[in-house]
C-alpha cells in the first residue's frame, strides 16, 4: 500500500474511506462537512476515525477530532499528525 506523501494524496485516501461509509453517490469535496453534508452520526464518524486510523497508521487525539469538520479538515489533521 503506498504511503500518502502530500496532502492531494491523504485527502484522496480520506474521501475513498469516507465513500466507503456514506450513502453518496456525488463525489466528495474537501469542503463537505462530515456530519451535515455526508450524513454521519457520532458512531459513523468513529467508525470512520478508526479505519483512517488504521490506514494512516496514526492515532487522533480528541483534542484533534474536535476541531476537525470538513473533510479537508481530516486531511490537514492527517498531514499534521504525519510529520
Amino acid at each position: 500500500m503506498q504511503a500518502a506523501t502530500t496532502y492531494d494524496d491523504t485527502l484522496r485516501i480520506t474521501t475513498e474511506i469516507l465513500s466507503a461509509h456514506v450513502d453518496t453517490d456525488r463525489t466528495i469535496l474537501a469542503t463537505d462537512h462530515i456530519q451535515n453534508d455526508l450524513g454521519l452520526d457520532s458512531l459513523g464518524v468513529m467508525e470512520v476515525v478508526a479505519d483512517i486510523e488504521d490506514r494512516f497508521d496514526v492515532h487522533i487525539p480528541t483534542d484533534t477530532l474536535s476541531s476537525i469538520s470538513t473533510v479537508g479538515d481530516v486531511a490537514k489533521a492527517l498531514m499534521t499528525l504525519k510529520q
